[in-house]
């Protein structure tokens, strides 16, 4: 039995990247399904930290807010040795903190804002084939029915059938022994902020929860060669948080736990005709930096608009093919911190941990390491090339770049020329681009006709903003896509509208 083909999107996996990739589907009135094995949403915890750009992203079309409230918001990360953080206060964010909050609390509301939107969740679909062709792509499921799409996205894992359907390779290796995960409540520690521990035993993080309990992170030498399929038990943490820090924290009521082996890998093309791959199907890491999750939702927040531009008609030809342009590199920066942290970590030899000693206690805690290491992990310092991508080169821009183009948008309030205040991330609800200018007169309502809507003129009197440009175009996805200091509001209205006859309309 074969369901009508129309130009729907197909997601397979119903993780925080799918459900994310949904809501931004949705969110531009592209039809889209999400095919998930599981029977409903899930009730443990897997990933547990949202990091700052994370949370502007989902700022952008308010979201940010359900989730602040049922985290907790910890201003520092551990890098390892006791005492040894990255501080994240300082980060020119309205989210200067990791937000920890169990992955299950995260899904339960990213499929309420897909299904709000309009996006379509099916359960217990477990999908055993993929097939492509000219037209689309069809997905069998267990049960034989199969759903017909114009494009499939795979968010289905490390283990993706998806990725393994098209034959697309996924180089890499495991990295080496097994990490307990445990959520429980530890009597020993405040829950207030993260602790990190280090020594010759091996790793402990412990990340605290809103309602007292926290998650354990413990790479314990004596237990590294353990198999990930075996159970792990509340002595086997007690064991671990005394061989690694010298006293057990008094761990109780362990709620949810299991062994994790982690890989190190990335597909060397996240895209393959009208099959896309986003998230752990795309690439994976090691879970040092708490990277993995947050790296799959850039790439749904990078990926929705542009595919949802491309079903809709109205896309440039080099626009989808700038998805693997911008995030495959974004994704072995990811690749590239996280094996660096993993492997001075767990240096054994006296050599390497003397470095490690160095790093640690010598460069983290300088000023200007700290405020890149805070940049890095949170996610902050990723920007995209001022020029887009196409199937085989850049393409030609149309003037010099502004040092801003492919920047995140910075945050701060605009004064509107009717007097009203307005924060920029609370402009992007629809998902649509927006035209910010300085211009003392309205624009002509005719001057963006050809964006077809799909461009908000937003013109302002004043600015809270730090280094705000003139005029800016600002892309859905909340990356600058152009912008100008030019002072003639003619000319600079003329750049303006060429940026967005090159973003926006199909070509």
């Amino acid at each position: 039995m074969v369901s009508g083909a129309d130009r729907r999107v197909i997601i397979v996996g119903a993780g925080p990247t799918g459900l994310v990739l949904a809501a931004e589907l949705a969110l531009a009135r592209v039809p889209c399904v999400v095919l998930e094995r599981r029977q409903s949403l899930r009730s443990d915890s897997r990933a547990i930290c949202l990091h700052a750009r994370s949370m502007e992203s989902l700022d952008l079309r308010g979201q940010a807010r359900v989730l602040a409230e049922a985290g907790l918001p910890v201003p520092s990360f551990p890098l390892g040795p006791r005492r040894v953080v990255i501080s994240l206060r300082g980060l020119d964010s309205d989210f200067p903190y990791i937000l920890d909050i169990p992955q299950s609390e995260m899904e339960r509301i990213f499929a309420a804002w897909a299904i709000q939107c309009g996006a379509e969740i099916r359960w217990s679909s477990r999908v055993t084939a993929v097939r492509q062709d000219a037209a689309g792509v069809t997905a069998t499921l267990e049960s034989g029915f199969r759903v017909r799409g114009e494009y499939l996205v795979g968010c289905d894992g490390v283990h993706s059938l998806v990725r393994e359907s098209v034959a697309m390779p996924f180089p890499g290796a495991p990295n080496p022994g097994t990490v307990i995960l445990a959520d429980l409540y530890l009597d020993g520690l405040p829950m207030t902020d993260a602790y990190g521990d280090l020594s010759g035993g091996g790793l402990l993080l412990v990340f605290p929860f809103r309602d007292g309990s926290c998650r354990v992170v413990l790479y314990d030498y004596a237990r590294a060669d353990v198999p990930a399929d075996r159970p792990v038990t509340l002595d086997d943490v007690r064991e671990g948080l005394i061989r690694i820090a010298g006293r057990d924290f008094g761990p109780r009521d362990m709620y949810w736990s299991r062994r994790y082996r982690s890989e190190s890998r990335q597909a060397p093309s996240y895209r393959a005709g009208r099959v896309l791959l986003a998230g752990d199907a795309a690439h994976a890491h090691s879970p040092a930096g708490a990277q993995g999750l947050n790296t799959g939702l850039q790439d749904a927040m990078n990926l929705g608009w542009k595919l949802a531009a491309v079903v809709s008609g109205w896309a440039p030809g080099w626009l989808l093919d700038s998805y693997h342009s911008e995030r495959h590199p974004a994704g072995a920066a990811v690749l590239a911190l996280t094996g660096r942290q993993f492997r001075l970590n767990t240096a054994r030899t006296p050599a390497r941990r003397a470095l490690r000693w160095a790093v640690h206690r010598l460069l983290v805690p300088l000023p200007p390491v700290q405020a890149r290491l805070a940049r890095d992990y949170s996610g902050v310092s990723v920007r995209y090339p001022a020029s887009p991508v196409g199937p085989a080169a850049p393409v030609p821009p149309a003037a010099a770049a502004h040092p801003l183009a492919g920047a995140r948008l910075p945050r701060g309030t605009l004064t509107l020329r009717d007097g009203r205040a307005v924060r920029l991330y609370d402009l992007f609800r629809d998902g649509n681009f927006a035209l910010v200018d300085a211009a003392p007169a309205a624009l002509a309502p005719d001057a963006l006709h050809d964006a077809g809507g799909r461009v908000r003129l937003i013109q302002f009197a004043a600015s809270t903003v730090r280094r705000m440009p003139a005029a800016m175009l600002v892309r859905p996805d909340g990356y600058i896509a152009w912008a100008s200091d030019e002072a003639d509001p003619a000319a600079r209205a003329a750049a303006g509208r060429a940026a967005v006859a090159r973003w926006c309309a199909a070509g």
